[in-house]
């Protein structure tokens, strides 16, 4: 059985396992957060060492603010016998706080990832990933209200609808599949990942609440359109429980001066509820992206067209590129994390 053979079988597999899920929180820059959108993003950048976090504040107008925040590291292993390939590993800090009853979300989940060389030519490159979650979520019932308060004229009698508790703990599994190819200034990939592989039960009370499994569908390409600009078009395809989402626009990149400065701004659909413009600047290694969701919704009315504002930082860290080095030389750097080694080819602006 060759390779292409193998890569199709991985692929359909990801695909098989397809089945509803549970509702995940929403992210405008779904981009900026690259190995908590698919683990096999994992060590997939130009960089081998990457670092971000990230801020969302949405419903502000509406109700109490649902607010997210995040951060992540991940870099690359890379080793003689593996030639143009190389392993990933990474992590994340999750928290999200929703609603009256401040419902918390505590995540830390690590990530590793398989970035095999599918040619000689190193133009072709597969991507498999794993991610490990440990999950804590609670809730304040002091902060609710339930039904079988009401004594007909106030809520004042005390509830008896309390679960045994108000803080659980679970692990949560995700796998993700992806493809990068590199046609001359012009990147394109194409990735799926799964959630809640194990669909873990979460629940306060006795019954029990699996969690179903969550799909992303993620693709699109990097190029360059001009001597100082840059596009990068995506979509994101989520399925979940009841629900799907869809998100699409693109980002464009600008170069400024000589200082190393680079001008970002794009604009980003989602279907039926959200545009969302999106500025920023790069300054050699470090950047910065706001965007802000304008709601187009049947919400907009309640919520004055305001969204979510969310704000992403990234640091790169020691870029390599496996098509200037030699085969020799990088056997006799490729040690450990830091070392120029292997990575995906470069060609865009983040010289």
């Amino acid at each position: 059985m060759n390779k292409y053979k193998i890569l199709l079988i991985v692929f359909i597999t990801l695909l098989g396992l397809k089945s509803v899920s549970a509702q995940q929180v929403y992210s405008s820059q779904f981009y900026a957060m690259p190995i908590y959108l698919n683990p096999a993003l994992t060590g997939n950048s130009d960089y081998n060492i990457r670092t971000g976090v990230n801020y969302r504040n949405q419903w502000n107008s509406v109700t109490t603010p649902f607010v997210s925040q995040a951060a992540y590291i991940d870099g690359k292993l890379s080793f003689p016998y593996l030639g143009a390939s190389w392993l990933g590993i990474g992590g994340v800090i999750f928290n999200d706080k929703a609603g009256v009853g401040g419902l918390k979300t505590n995540q830390i989940m690590l990530t590793t990832s398989l970035n095999k060389s599918l040619n000689k030519a190193n133009t072709l490159f597969f991507h498999g990933g794993l991610g490990i979650e440990l999950v804590n979520k609670s809730v304040d019932y002091n902060k609710l209200v339930f039904d079988d308060q009401w004594d007909g004229a106030i809520f004042s009698k005390p509830t008896e609808e309390l679960p045994e508790t108000q803080s659980l703990f679970y692990l949560d599994i995700s796998l993700g599949g992806a493809l990068t190819y590199f046609r001359g200034k012009t990147r394109y990939f194409l990735g799926v990942a799964v959630s809640h592989i194990n669909q873990p039960n979460e629940s306060f009370y006795e019954i029990t609440n699996n969690l179903k499994r969550s799909y992303n569908f993620h693709g699109g390409l990097e190029t360059k359109i001009g001597p100082r600009l840059y596009i990068k078009p995506e979509f994101l395809y989520k399925r979940e429980y009841l629900s799907t989402e869809f998100v699409f626009g693109a980002n464009f990149a600008m170069a400024a001066g000589k200082k190393g400065i680079v001008l970002h701004y794009g604009l980003w659909y989602r279907n039926k509820e959200d545009i969302i413009p999106t500025v920023g600047f790069q300054k050699n290694r470090f950047k910065f992206l706001l965007s802000y969701d304008i709601d187009v919704s049947a919400l907009q009315l309640t919520s004055a067209s305001k969204g979510g504002l969310e704000i992403s930082l990234t640091y790169n860290y020691n870029y390599s590129n496996p098509r200037s080095v030699k085969r020799l030389e990088r056997k006799r750097k490729a040690k450990k994390i830091g070392d120029k080694a292997i990575s995906c080819p470069k060609f865009t602006n983040e010289d």
